[in-house]
């Protein structure tokens, strides 16, 4: 590919560094950027594969609509924790480790003891050779006085590679790197717009690459800024990232070896956005997958004409020596805190395993541990009043707890959100459908809202004020954006926005609804209608292949109670761009009401209740399934088409509600010290409240994931911190559904808990800051301020109280109740989450016999008593 050979030349502005920065000024007084001859298209081939690794370095960030919480060192699963800090903290200033005052406070106020610092620090020196800090070590640590600067993030020594634009700023008094991060998120909101901005971009037709390039040419604010001819800079890049890519590594003479790593520095330096176009490259077709790369040529085109217009030439082969040797001294020193402050973290996760443990009714025989779930008689006649199955979220531990505490006789089971029903849900106010489905899976069909009880005349109507109501909001919406309207907005409206804002203010919470649609002439809410002639289902073996793994998954396949319920949960919040990381993370950050009403209604088919009886699942005719939703924020759980239902039914249905309304009080009242909120008034107003910061503590606090039978925890008071699945391996012979588990709910709850823990640990790059200061960014992300990177993790209103962390940051324990051989087996062939478990992502506790079993990361089983002997390899078979 031929390159116009326009020249761009810059004076040269000299600065003093130090040789420790690898950096030096040039000798003559101007540079010339040409673009260089087609040799370098020979990089190609290994360039792409660089780009490619770096890609795989990255984690995704989903837009607002869908949120989704992932795992922010997704892509450095495969490497062990420390090492992937270490590359991090190599390329970038991250942090993935508390500072010591953290664990030291923990300390003292009891958190953690002596013993689980000896544990911790025993057990790492016996899984990895290379841990060279001692018991003593860390107890001085903890018992020193703190300096008055404790501050472990403040400052980085293991820092080996900067972005030319880090470099400039060390070396004088320049800001390139924030202008630089500025220029690249104005761009980025502009082409990724989706309908916020009223004029779009003229280039929102091409790759993110090619559309900066046709910008930066015509635009002078760099020109402004101080980076004279930038556009004429711009106008000799190639026309593709790739082949921009390959020249600037090739004319700022950065050598192969250390192509990847500068890369991931890029990358790092604008590690939001980079999120995003891994997003959007992961959505893409395989041809379309530009996003990333053309990210990274932009943000290497601004280090280029930065290099020529500052002078400054970096001593790439003493950094490469320094790269491959494994830094300086400091860095030793360094990689000796970060020991210590590992050995403090795997000590505060002990303490909180043997606290969990300790509470949890590890039933010594198969019999009990297996009949924790069953009803208490199995004769129809005597058939309990209702089984509901909540979603694993956190939050559903607490009320299911006090559910059970209402009436002993209902059951409750835990599973994912989405109730296995793989869809995606259009309702009639959208224009397209939105996924119902953990991140991990893919929509297998298309739901489309209806409304019954209604005429075809009476839908007509509604869907016609619906697109009214839309036009309208357009126009305001334009009016108040427009070049002349958003000058006199303010004064013309802003007496009426006043008293929107007051009422507002004052607007009482709703009450409960407890059962739609029951009263004789309610309208029931719109819902998915399956007998709807316009609804498209899947073909009937699907939906029988559906409902059977339902019910298999949960572990009701006999002793059926007369009312089976699916409660999804969803958060009522106002005002609040990040919403959807409060509703059901299973259905990609929506409410779990659409699933559990299809699922309710394809379980009450009878062509599948009969297609299930050929398949061992003998559901009674007097059982009937019944969708409902638990509000998060409120703790209301509503009840929904029981219209559909026979009167005896109905007469269930009502007394359950009363059980309901029974657990919601008493839940309210649990919350009340954690949200230090004055009386349940309190509790029901955050939802109506446009200025509440903290509405409730989401998945705030989870810590652990237990697969068993409600037995096992079912006299344990979890706090809400407790991912629950129902799992009972007897009702499992081939051990598929505990395959599912652990590859599907156990790795999303691992994504949950992540974030939660770099958002604590490093809320300035992995979390969003403040949410006083956010702005929504071309209605898929949050700026914090008015520009620059994209935010990708959680708000510090979210994880803190105002006065200390209300997330504490431990790794997610994983305990499941199945054989140690099976597990072994399952782990061995999924290298996904063996990583996790290997490399100290994760951490597992088996129940295996009446006996806790940890599986360590030398891929063996050692008995949970404190003792380090009489250790069993992982890969020997069944474990004696």
């Amino acid at each position: 590919m031929s390159v116009s050979p326009t020249r761009f030349v810059a004076p040269l502005h000299s600065a003093t560094v130090s040789e420790s920065e690898s950096v030096t000024p040039l000798s003559d007084g101007t540079r010339e950027f040409s673009a260089p001859d087609a040799d370098y298209l020979s990089f190609d081939a290994d360039v792409r594969e660089a780009i490619q690794d770096v890609e795989d370095a990255i984690a995704p960030v989903w837009p607002l609509r869908d949120y989704v919480a992932v795992n922010p060192f997704l892509g450095l699963s495969d490497r062990p924790f420390l090492n992937a800090r270490r590359l991090l903290r190599s390329v970038s200033d991250v942090e993935m480790l508390m500072p010591v005052a953290h664990y030291r406070s923990e300390f003292h106020r009891g958190a953690f003891r002596q013993s689980d610092v000896e544990t911790a620090v025993a057990e790492m020196a016996e899984q990895h050779s290379t841990f060279r800090v001692t018991r003593d070590d860390v107890l001085k640590t903890l018992h020193e006085p703190a300096p008055a600067d404790d501050n472990t993030t403040a400052d980085n020594p293991m820092r080996r590679l900067r972005t030319i634009a880090e470099v400039a700023d060390k070396s004088g008094k320049s800001e390139w790197t924030e202008v630089i991060r500025e220029e690249i998120g104005r761009h980025c909101a502009a082409h990724y717009d989706e309908g916020q901005a009223l004029w779009s971009e003229p280039w929102k037709h091409l790759p993110l690459y090619q559309a900066w390039r046709s910008a930066a040419r015509l635009d002078r604010r760099m020109h402004v800024i101080g980076l004279r001819s930038f556009h004429r800079f711009v106008d000799a890049l190639p026309h593709t990232p790739e082949a921009t890519i390959a020249m600037v590594l090739r004319r700022l003479q950065v050598p192969e070896e250390l192509w990847e790593p500068f890369l991931l520095c890029q990358a790092h330096s604008i590690p939001g956005w980079s999120a995003w176009a891994k997003y959007q490259d992961a959505q893409a077709a395989e041809a379309d997958h530009q996003n990333f790369a053309g990210l990274l040529a932009i943000r290497l085109a601004y280090d280029a004409a930065l290099a020529e217009y500052t002078g400054l030439n970096v001593n790439w082969r003493l950094l490469a020596k320094t790269w491959n040797a494994g830094g300086r001294p400091a860095h030793v020193r360094s990689e000796s805190d970060a020991l210590v402050r590992f050995a403090l973290l795997r000590a505060s996760e002990l303490a909180y395993e043997r606290k969990l443990l300790s509470s949890l009714d590890a039933a010594p025989t198969t019999e009990q541990l297996t009949t924790g779930d069953a009803p208490a008689s199995s004769q129809p006649q005597h058939r309990s009043l209702a089984q509901m199955v909540f979603c694993i979220d956190v939050r559903s531990e607490r009320y299911r707890r006090k559910l059970e505490d209402t009436l002993p006789e209902i059951q409750t089971f835990g599973f994912a959100g989405f109730f296995g029903v793989p869809m995606a849900y259009r309702s009639m106010d959208d224009e397209e459908a939105r996924p119902h489905v953990p991140a991990l899976l893919s929509p297998g069909f298309t739901v489309t809202e209806s409304q019954r009880k209604v005429s075809g005349q009476e839908l007509l109507r509604a869907n016609r004020n619906r697109r009214f109501r839309r036009s309208l909001q357009k126009v305001w919406k334009q009016f108040q954006a427009s070049a002349i309207g958003c000058f006199a907005f303010v004064e013309t409206m802003g007496i009426a926005s006043a008293w929107k804002l007051i009422s507002e203010s004052y607007r009482r919470p709703a009450a409960s609804p407890g059962i739609d649609g029951l009263t004789p002439h309610a309208r029931p809410k719109p819902g998915p209608d399956l007998n709807h002639p316009d609804q498209r289902l899947p073909p009937a073996d699907v939906q029988i292949d559906m409902a059977e793994s339902m019910l298999r998954g949960i572990g009701i396949v006999e002793n059926f109670a007369r009312l089976v319920v699916f409660c999804g949960h969803a958060s009522t919040t106002r005002n609040n761009p990040l919403q959807a990381g409060l509703d059901c993370g299973a259905c990609c950050g929506h409410s779990g009401e659409p699933n559990a009403r299809f699922a309710a209604a394809l379980l009450n088919r009878p062509q599948v209740r009969s297609a299930l009886r050929e398949r061992g699942i003998h559901v009674p005719d007097e059982t009937c399934f019944v969708a409902a939703v638990h509000d998060t924020t409120s703790d209301h759980v509503t009840f929904f088409d029981v219209d559909l239902l026979t009167s005896a039914q109905q007469a269930d249905v009502s007394q359950l509600a009363a059980h309901t309304e029974d657990a919601t009080r008493t839940c309210r009242l649990e919350r009340l010290p954690e949200l230090a909120a004055s009386s349940v008034q309190d509790v029901l107003k955050r939802a109506a409240d446009w200025s509440e910061v903290r509405p409730e503590w989401g998945l705030s606090g989870n810590a652990a994931f237990i697969a068993a039978p409600r037995s096992v925890t079912r006299r344990a008071d979890l706090a809400g911190r407790t991912f629950l699945h129902s799992y009972d391996f007897t009702k499992d012979p081939s051990f598929s559904v505990l395959e599912q588990i652990m590859t599907a709910p156990m790795v999303v709850a691992h994504w949950i808990n992540m974030q939660y823990y770099a958002s604590s640990v490093d809320n300035h790059h992995y979390g969003s800051g403040t949410k006083t200061i956010h702005n929504v960014v071309g209605g898929f992300g949050i700026f914090s301020g008015n520009g620059g990177d994209l935010t990708t993790g959680l708000p510090w209103q979210s994880i803190h109280n105002g006065t200390e962390l209300q997330h504490k940051p431990l790794r997610l324990l994983s305990v499941i109740a199945a054989p140690r051989n099976a597990v072994a087996d399952i782990i061995r062939r999924h290298k996904c989450v063996e990583d996790l478990l290997v490399n100290d992502w994760l951490q597992l506790v088996v129940l295996d016999n009446g006996e806790w079993y940890r599986f360590s990361a030398d891929q063996r089983w050692s008995p949970v008593n404190g003792s380090h002997q009489n250790l069993t390899p992982l890969m020997s078979g069944s474990p004696e």
